[in-house]
């Protein structure tokens, strides 16, 4: 029995140091930090039940605060280990995580084996869950707020973006070094009929412009994406888009890559999903799949800005 559970506890430390999201996305990376809770609170209860011998049959309350050191040196110690592996990196938050669900978990343990006790115990088990609770929702605290990320993105559909400063838009957007401001900014003249704009501000660059990642992932049965851009410049400018799918490998021929040649005024762009879904060079788009738009202007040498309407599709 003892082997078994030696077994067990080195299979959870392999699926900790092997195991890998299926996909980098915010939920699921998310999900796997979340995962930390519980894998180390099994591996808390497992090493618990290992050290309970050696402490002796009254030495409950002792074996669980032995588990729990032993745990949390397990827990230091994968972190050092991520440190030498591909793609891992040395987080205080997972060791948090670690701590947080070996502790709920030993409380869980003691809760139960108090559950049938007097009065008194009975309140101390209760206690010991509500304390437990809270120390799981702390390690789920990043995994919920994505998850109220995505569903109030999906409520929005088929708006993609509406550009208004919204709570759970921010954290999808990426502007590197420049500044997109919400859409409650007045636009140019002339561009009242447009609805809310949001001015983006660009700086110098390469590749200067923003990133919507993770935008509703299912455009299939769309018929186009749909949004505005006004300028207020004396002269025709050259915006690049681009869209991506989750199976993207990065070269240029594997998205959907347009210039948009942006004229003084109001500039309403429209791009068939056909298209889009038509682009890559050796397969179709995946437009159940989507990932991310990526709208830049291509060797920018001067500050310039723009306005941009809500992304939608339609």
């Amino acid at each position: 029995m003892r082997v078994a559970r030696l077994l067990l506890l080195a299979a959870l430390a392999a699926l900790l140091f092997f195991g890998d999201v299926p996909e980098r996305t915010r939920f699921w990376e998310a999900l796997f930090d979340a995962g930390h809770a519980p894998l180390f609170g099994a591996m808390a209860l497992i090493v618990r039940s290992l050290l309970r011998r050696e402490t002796g049959p009254g030495g409950a309350a002792a074996s669980s605060a032995s588990a729990f050191g032993v745990t949390l040196i397990l827990a230091a110690g994968s972190e050092a280990v991520q440190h030498l592996q591909p793609h891992r990196d040395v987080s205080v938050t997972d060791f948090l995580r670690d701590a947080a669900g070996a502790g709920a978990f030993l409380l869980l343990d003691a809760a139960w084996r108090a559950r049938r006790g007097p009065g008194r115990a009975a309140l101390s088990a209760g206690a010991r869950v509500a304390v437990a609770v809270v120390l799981l929702v702390a390690a789920a605290g990043e995994l919920i707020y994505t998850t109220a990320l995505y569903l109030a993105r999906d409520r929005a559909f088929p708006t993609l973006y509406n550009l208004d400063g919204s709570w759970w838009e921010r954290p999808f957007i990426v502007t590197g070094e420049n500044v997109l401001s919400p859409g409650r900014t007045p636009g140019p003249t002339g561009a009242v009929d447009v609805g809310p704009l949001a001015r983006l501000d660009l700086k110098p660059g390469l590749y200067s412009g923003l990133t919507f990642d993770e935008p509703y992932p299912d455009w299939s049965g769309r018929r186009q994406l749909a949004f505005a851009v006004v300028s207020d410049l004396d002269r025709p400018l050259e915006l690049v888009i681009r869209v991506h799918d989750a199976a993207h490998d990065q070269r240029y021929a594997d998205r959907f890559n347009r210039q948009l040649r942006i004229e003084p005024g109001v500039n309403r762009i429209a791009i068939p999903i056909e298209d889009i879904r038509r682009a890559p060079d050796r397969r179709e788009m995946d437009l159940g799949r989507i990932r991310g738009i990526v709208i830049f202007v291509y060797k920018l040498e001067r500050p310039l800005h723009l306005y941009l309407g809500p992304l939608h599709l339609e």
